[in-house]
């Protein structure tokens, strides 16, 4: 580790991956950080005895390249308070360009030629010892990403959009490293999708079938989902609560087989305890105060809508790179004056201003045009 520190802290680049083992175990932990320079590719055991504290400062003043940063930053922030100053996304460059094909295989292929094995995607990177294959693969992970960086760098810059990727690393580095306060009214963990359909009897019976699952889920060492789909958890409540409900569990038609054979008698034991316990009610987030949205709002968005589209085909963008929903709303619902407040509202980033700033101002103007009438709810 201490040869690595040495040789990544003269490293003028580096490239970083992270594998964990979320599909295997209960709790997921980070199983390995792949990290490449332009010399040597190193594969680090964080699950080994070995000292990760000078891994941040080795990296502290470069550009890290990653694939799809959000998972990786958020891991080795975890495990050794890595907060790189600036990052380059190969993913968000590909969406930039406008890649069909935007995964890391696919640019590997398209600016290296080399095809790499998707074999290892899923495998469970907690066991030890790794075996040579498996060790190659993680290597390749960072492997090629330096070549891919500088290769895409290239083409942003032919296309004017380098400065567009930069602001939009910065700004997902900013998501990523800034401190989120808990929510205040936190919902209990059983209320899973499908529950709000659920009657009391229902629900109650879910409480007790989450909280089996979570038990044998940590005795196992296995995911939830292993030990029983969520979707299989609801479907037996349903059928609990039904007039078909006849007092067994196994008779649930759309049961998996482990639910008539091992574990018949727990489930039975929850719907017993579910009986005998005080129906429980769906429990709804606190609601948060809205903005009356008029017709005029609506209006202006439906225009803003139509604007993005036209606007996204002419740069050969997908639609929410240009403006998200959530952003058009706002936008609509402030309706800034000239591209000054638009651009103060904070809600673009300056090189959608650039972009769009004016078309977007323009279809506020016009927003009275038949073709952006809608009703308001």
């Amino acid at each position: 580790m201490e040869r690595a520190l040495g040789d990544l802290t003269r490293a003028p680049w580096v490239a970083a991956d992270t594998e964990a083992d979320s599909l295997h175990h209960f709790r997921e932990k980070l199983c390995l950080i792949q990290i490449s320079g332009p010399e040597r590719d190193y594969v680090i055991d964080p699950l080994a005895p070995v000292d990760l504290s000078g891994l941040a400062a080795a990296l502290a003043d470069k550009v890290i390249v990653f694939h799809g940063a959000d998972f990786d930053v958020r891991m080795l922030r975890r495990v050794c308070d890595l907060r790189p100053q600036a990052i380059f996304d190969t993913l968000i460059a590909a969406q930039l360009l406008g890649y069909p094909k935007q995964g890391y295989a696919d640019l590997a292929e398209r600016h290296c030629g080399v095809r790499l094995s998707k074999a290892a995607q899923k495998a469970d990177w907690s066991r030890r010892p790794l075996a040579p294959d498996m060790l190659e693969y993680a290597a390749n992970d960072t492997h090629h990403l330096g070549e891919i960086r500088f290769r895409m760098e290239e083409e942003l810059r032919a296309a004017g959009r380098l400065e567009w990727h930069r602001q939009n690393c910065a700004r997902l580095l900013d998501a990523l490293l800034t401190e989120r306060p808990e929510p205040e009214d936190e919902l209990p963990p059983w209320q899973i999708k499908g529950s709000k359909d659920l009657p009391p009897r229902g629900l109650t019976a879910l409480r007790e079938l989450w909280m089996w699952r979570d038990e044998v889920a940590q005795k196992k060492d296995r995911p939830r989902f292993k030990v029983l789909h969520s979707e299989t958890l609801i479907e037996l409540c349903k059928f609990y609560a039904s007039a078909a409900w006849k007092g067994d569990a196994g008779e649930c038609p759309k049961a998996p087989s482990n639910v008539r054979g091992e574990y018949r008698r727990e489930l039975n034991a929850c719907f017993k305890r579910a009986d005998a316990a005080e129906p429980v009610k769906y429990q709804y987030p606190p609601k948060t105060p809205r903005k009356k949205w008029s017709n005029a709002d609506s209006s202006r968005l439906s225009a803003l809508k139509t604007e993005r589209q036209r606007l996204a085909a002419d740069l050969g963008l997908q639609p929410s790179l240009v403006a998200t929903n959530a952003v058009l709303e706002d936008i609509a619902s402030l309706n800034p004056s000239d591209i000054g407040a638009l651009a103060s509202t904070g809600r673009l980033l300056p090189w959608q201003v650039e972009q769009a700033g004016e078309a977007f101002l323009s279809a506020l103007r016009h927003h009275e045009d038949p073709r952006y009438k809608t009703s308001s709810s």
